[in-house]
Formats: structure tokens, sequence, C-alpha cells
């Protein structure tokens, strides 16, 4: 018999409903691992999406995984690619 599983018993669920909407330049800069010119390159370029609070700039947790997710499915193709022509 197969046991249903709760969002309260789902360690993801608990840790998506806790996870705030947006991430600071910081938080973003530190989850990427990449630099802040890098991130700049990656908001002018609209591969994150963003806005202005006051004086600073919240990026969207959802365009952070959205850009992760294509990034990875990018380089699934260029692996699984080889170097043949699409012909």
């Amino acid at each position: 018999m197969r046991k249903i599983i709760t969002s309260k018993e789902c360690p993801s669920s608990t840790a998506l409903r806790e996870r705030p909407l947006v991430a600071s330049v910081n938080e973003c800069m530190h989850f990427l691992k990449i630099g802040r010119a890098k991130l700049y390159q990656l908001l002018a370029g609209n591969e994150l999406e963003s806005y202005r609070e006051g004086r600073s700039r919240k990026i969207l947790w959802r365009s952070i995984e959205t850009y992760i997710e294509r990034r990875l499915h990018d380089e699934t193709r260029r692996r699984n690619r080889g170097g043949l022509s699409d012909d």
C-alpha cells in the first residue's frame, strides 16, 4: 500500500514556502557563484527578471531557477550533439 505524503511531510514544499520570492544582488551572486559584472550582464541581457525596490535591485527566484534549467538544457543539447551536424 502506498503512503500519501502531505505537504507538511515533504521537505521540498516546506523549503519553497519558506524561501522569499526575490533575492538580492548579493544573494543571487552567491547562489549562482558568479561575480557582480556577470550578474549585471545577465540582467542587461534579460536572462534574469528583476525590479528596483528603492535603491536596491530584487531578482525573482523563479527567473534564477529558469536560467539554471535553460543552461542545463542547452548544455545537454550541446553534449548530445557531439560535433554531429543537424543535417
